[in-house]
């Protein structure tokens, strides 16, 4: 009956949430391990203390800084907690200044980005959250394409949406994979050697910056051979023209 069904759900939010702790201790455990080996190391002669070993230290500690930020940022988001201040938002220049952003990073790694589709529609949203979804959703894109390679970017309105979608170069995602991509920390095996940036929680707090918007992201292995992010907006009511 009913009950049943609650226990089951329950218990299964309950091994989920055991999954996680163990993953994100899994995760803090790695650099923290390489941080105190590098110390030990220092403190014993065998390396010397000089400003190359300083700034391997630094790169571990902002690392580890980096998880411990994304993991805050999708507890407050999983519980509601990230305050939305909603007004009317220019969806192309949000991405346009996202890929302002990452221009430089995309162009040392020999990467292409290009933005076509055009649309002058508004939707409702909160620009700072857009921002760092973009930003967000490029870095990623970045992280996984080999150079040289390119990043193209669309938008399109279809009817009462409005469609943007990020498409890269290889390597690729199976197509049974690319749901778990915004499962919290879960990396495809592909990438578990070259992704140095720590656990993958970007894509899980996207989910929820999107769906805080009314709207849908998915993934998709993409024709050019990655992976292509479709994300669908609800266009606001007023800035319809058609």
């Amino acid at each position: 009956g009913d009950l049943d069904k609650l226990a089951y759900k329950l218990e299964e939010s309950r091994s989920s949430r055991q999954r996680w702790l163990a993953s994100i201790s899994h995760e803090l455990r790695t650099p923290v391990t390489v941080l105190i080996g590098e110390i030990e190391a220092m403190k014993d002669g065998i390396r010397p203390l000089d400003m190359v070993q300083i700034l391997s230290l630094g790169q571990e500690v902002a690392r580890l800084q980096r998880l411990i930020d994304d993991l805050y940022e999708l507890s407050v988001s999983d519980i509601g907690g990230l305050r939305y201040s909603f007004g009317p938002v220019d969806i192309m220049q949000c991405v346009t200044a996202a890929v302002d952003a990452i221009r430089t990073s995309a162009g040392e790694k020999n990467i292409d980005l290009n933005v076509s589709g055009e649309t002058d529609k508004m939707i409702s949203a909160d620009s700072q959250r857009l921002d760092q979804l973009f930003v967000n959703l490029l870095v990623n894109s970045l992280a996984y394409t080999d150079s040289p390679g390119r990043i193209e970017i669309s938008l399109a309105s279809r009817g009462a949406k409005i469609v943007v979608r990020i498409q890269d170069t290889p390597p690729g995602v199976d197509a049974d994979e690319c749901e778990k991509l915004f499962e919290p920390l879960y990396r495809p095996e592909m990438s578990r050697s070259r992704r140095t940036a720590g656990a993958g929680l970007g894509l899980a707090i996207c989910r929820n910056i999107v769906e805080a918007h009314q709207g849908t992201i998915t993934a998709t292995p993409s024709e050019m051979g990655g992976l292509c992010i479709e994300l669908v907006f609800p266009i606001t009511a007023g800035t319809c023209n058609d």
